[in-house]
């Protein structure tokens, strides 16, 4: 047996009586050897092969490791053990340089032949960046290490079965100040106990208080639009999500620096004092302002900006996010990767484009249309050569559970859901008219791998986005979809407007998406990626076997895929190029973040009832005048009763007429507000049901 103990030290001045400290125990014993041209790589269980650009790639394990409450990290030692030589010889692939996705690949092998040549072992340091992070109050260390010692000028191997990490801790102001975070929120704790390797560690934080009053969904608006989204409200409370409105007038008038700092501020203070777990951003950037965000990728000649749309700043609640004052919000050190909350933007620019959101987001949940929530649609392109890369590489990784690049993830179960595939292949392009036809047929939620940009998406521009082209997803029909896309660019709001903002503020097709306000990116060589890898925990966190463990909030499910993946910032490599980083920032969710995903055909709202007649409403939908018309088998009085989505009587009419034979009834809703409601005939032998959609 040889052991071996590596420590860095972190920023650390005095550790003396009051230190701490936190270990996990980690085993290997799966070595699976691949062959990438005339390189190798090796892999381990639950590691994802990494490494700093142009040196040998290595497989790392995650470590996200809560801590004492209060308390921070400042050294972590790995210790291993059994050290277990690799049959064979290996010269390991070396790890290429981060592209964005619409740039394609660079065409470019970069490595490092100093590296290569030397034979010392490989890596000096075992273990990534070590990071501070806080959810919900609780305090983690972030990082990764690797198993592995590889001797270059030798090409030889081995790993250790057995890894001790070792955390050392102390009491830390920021860490306190965590702690007013803390949560009763169940699904809040959830998320915590999930993420920590070491969840018997939260038995040691103190309980939070019982809150006096409390609510779930926090939306704040221009006062102008705070009517706008009353039937939202309304729904929302009606199934016992109480939620209520905050005018942006009025959040601008308490303490902050500037507009998004008094945002922020107040969406902290509603979550530490009435528990809020899901916020809805109401406007487009003129209305609604955002942070932007720095990150700089070492690619190339390097990409960096400075005014990354990040809606993060207002879900991660710690810290400030700049602390030292400068230009450049988000720099490693001054973040926050664990979200407390989950939010989304509502991009309108008017009271029409609200209208719509809010009518799809509550038609989408109270009145689907059966038998379509289990029809996934993978669209995939060509994305560049050299070396022939498909998107479909991708997205087949989110069906079916996948351990692929060292890490576990639940997928859409390929023997329960109707899964439809667009897929480029080798001298085949799918076209628009195929894409529409597809949608246009009723899909549940659209997965796109490709090439995008502001006005660009699925081949489609700003123009394909209209009511007539997707004229059947039109929650009569077919139902809204939903969208989770790597492409670069469409999602940035801050343009005006972009095709995400269009696809999801027009009266059909979309509910909502995520979509990057500026690049995806991939790793060259391999089927990971920075923006795949978000995808994948997103859909994992949807479709976790474990009901305790499933989180069906469309922005809870995109606040847990980040906070899944940030122990991986930490890779070698990520922490200053940080093309994670950089899709942590710009990967952001337009729509109603509350709004709960059908993965299964649901029963919900007014039931579907058997009837003993036909019925059909015409225009369907409609402005004003609607027509009924049935048909009557036998003599009887036909009561007839509209409903709102959740049941409540708007209209009732008794209409007389007993003979057999067809039959028509003309009523006036020019009064209903758009949206989504039921239209019931009952006779003595018998009941039907209609979805009715008002427009305006």
């Amino acid at each position: 047996m040889k052991n071996f103990a590596v420590t860095f030290f972190l920023s650390l001045f005095f550790l003396g009586l009051f230190a701490g400290n936190v270990e996990k125990v980690f085993t290997f014993s799966k070595v699976t050897i691949g062959q990438n041209g005339q390189y190798q790589t090796i892999s381990l269980d639950n590691t994802m092969l990494a490494g700093l650009h142009g040196e040998p790639m290595l497989p790392y394990h995650q470590i996200a490791l809560m801590l004492p409450p209060g308390e921070k990290a400042v050294s972590i030692q790995i210790m291993g053990e059994a050290l277990t030589p690799i049959a064979g010889t290996f010269e390991l692939y070396p790890q290429q340089l981060m592209q964005p996705i619409s740039k394609g690949s660079d065409g470019k092998f970069i490595k490092n032949e100093a590296v290569y040549h030397s034979s010392a072992n490989y890596p000096a340091t075992p273990s990534g960046n070590l990071l501070n992070a806080y959810l919900n109050g609780y305090s983690f260390a972030l990082s990764t290490f690797t198993p592995v010692v590889y001797n270059p000028a030798n090409k030889t191997a081995s790993y250790y079965k057995k890894v001790t990490v070792h955390i050392t801790t102390q009491p830390d102001v920021a860490a306190d100040q965590a702690l007013q975070n803390l949560t009763q929120s169940k699904d809040a704790l959830k998320r915590v106990r999930i993420f920590a390797q070491n969840p018997e560690m939260m038995n040691q934080y103190p309980a939070k208080a019982l809150l006096k009053s409390n609510y779930n969904i926090l939306i704040i608006t221009p006062a102008q639009f705070e009517t706008g989204f009353h039937d939202l409200v309304n729904y929302y409370n009606s199934k016992g999500r109480a939620t209520q409105i905050a005018t942006i007038e009025s959040v601008g008038a308490t303490a902050g620096q500037d507009l998004q700092e008094k945002i922020r501020n107040y969406i902290t203070s509603e979550y530490q004092n009435n528990g809020i777990e899901q916020v809805i951003l109401g406007g487009d950037v003129e209305y609604f302002p955002y942070r932007g965000f720095y990150c700089y990728v070492v690619s190339g000649t390097g990409y960096e900006d400075y005014n990354i749309p990040a809606d993060l700043y207002f879900s991660a609640l710690d810290g400030n996010w700049n602390n030292n004052g400068n230009n450049k919000w988000g720099e490693p050190g001054e973040d926050d990767l664990l979200p407390e909350i989950s939010v989304g933007r509502m991009s309108f620019s008017n009271a029409a484009e609200l209208t719509n959101m809010v009518h799809k987001s509550v038609s989408y949940q109270a009145t689907p249309v059966a038998e379509e929530m289990k029809k996934p649609f993978m669209v995939s392109e060509f994305l560049y050569d050299p070396p022939m890369t498909w998107g479909s590489d991708y997205l087949e990784l989110l069906i079916d559970e996948h351990d692929d690049n060292g890490y576990v993830t639940n997928g859409i179960p390929s023997a329960k859901n109707y899964i439809t595939r667009l897929y480029d292949t080798i001298g085949y392009n799918w076209s628009v008219g195929q894409l529409l036809t597809g949608i246009n047929a009723g899909k549940s939620f659209i997965h796109h791998c490709g090439h995008s940009n502001y006005n660009y998406m699925m081949r489609m521009y700003n123009w394909d986005i209209t009511d007539q082209n997707f004229s059947q997803v039109n929650g009569v029909d077919h139902n809204y979809q939903l969208m989770y896309t790597h492409g670069c660019i469409c999602g940035a709001f801050d343009e005006s407007d972009c095709i995400a903002e269009l696809s999801t503020s027009i009266a059909n097709f979309l509910v909502g998406g995520v979509f990057n306000s500026r690049y995806g990116w991939f790793n060259q060589g391999t089927t990971e990626g920075p923006s795949a890898h978000i995808h994948r925990e997103f859909i994992s966190a949807l479709y976790n076997p474990d009901p305790d463990s499933a989180i069906v909030e469309f922005g809870s499910a995109h606040a847990m895929s980040k906070i899944k993946t940030a122990p991986w910032v930490g890779l070698p490599g990520e922490f200053e190029p940080g093309a994670q980083r950089w899709c942590f920032y710009d990967c952001n969710v337009l729509g109603d973040p509350a709004m709960k995903i059908w993965i299964d055909n649901p029963i919900v709202g007014t039931p579907e009832l058997s009837g003993s007649f036909a019925c059909s409403l015409s225009p369907n939908p409609c402005k004003d005048l609607v027509t009924i018309s049935f048909t009557l088998d036998k003599t009887s009085d036909v009561n007839i009763t509209l409903m709102n989505a959740i049941g409540q009587t708007l209209l009732t009419n008794v209409y007389s007429d007993k003979n057999p034979g067809a039959h028509s009834v003309i009523l006036n809703i020019g009064s209903f507000t758009p949206g989504s409601y039921y239209c019931r005939l009952d006779t003595q032998d018998g009941s039907t049901l209609k979805k009715l959609i008002v427009v305006r």
